[in-house]
């Protein structure tokens, strides 16, 4: 990214010399941050150089991250917040995904609490959108943003199900406590 030199909004905070490529003035100033320009022998057209700051809005050497390359500093190991948000939820969710498919193939006693305390059996096409949407973000794989949590359909027994109301849809053949 270049930006235009104006004396009044730059202060120069110093100047390195390099035996090649050239010379390099440090930039600072309050409205853009800091930017490196290279100072040509001959030639002076003024070109900025700007350096990103990262999350942490320092100019750092930070950690990048392994799967997208942004500043990692504030994530996890080798991982931005964004990464580690949907790495963790991919763990969780992959084998969740598998309890759901195998519960559906053979659907008998086994049953889906969801977060709206709704109780339906394994395999109720009102499930099968959530299903999707988690298989499609699980073969997409990281999108490198903050992650939202999408909760997977998880089959319980009956005996685990502390309250809830039967789907309008399947109508599981269950007793549901209230």
């Amino acid at each position: 990214m270049s930006a235009e030199r104006s004396p009044r909004q730059w202060s120069v905070l110093g100047v390195i010399d390099i035996t090649a490529p050239g010379r390099y003035e440090i930039l600072y100033s309050n409205e853009q941050g800091v930017a490196v320009r290279q100072i040509p022998a001959e030639d002076n057209d003024g070109a900025l150089v700007t350096m990103t700051l990262g999350d942490t809005g320092i100019l750092h050497t930070c950690t990048r991250c392994s799967c997208c390359g942004s500043c990692a500093c504030q994530g996890k190991r080798d991982h931005c917040p964004g990464c580690e948000d949907y790495r963790r939820w991919a763990r969780q969710a992959e084998p969740e995904l598998e309890a759901y498919r195998a519960a559906s193939a053979e659907p008998k006693d086994w049953f889906v609490a969801t977060g709206s305390g709704i109780v339906h059996a394994a395999g109720c096409s009102s499930l099968a959108s959530t299903v999707r949407t988690v298989t499609r973000v699980l073969e997409e794989g990281c999108r490198h943003t903050q992650y939202w949590d999408l909760q997977c359909p998880a089959p319980v027994r009956a005996d685990q199900i502390r309250s809830g109301r039967r789907c309008r849809t399947c109508c599981p053949d269950i007793t549901v406590p209230t």
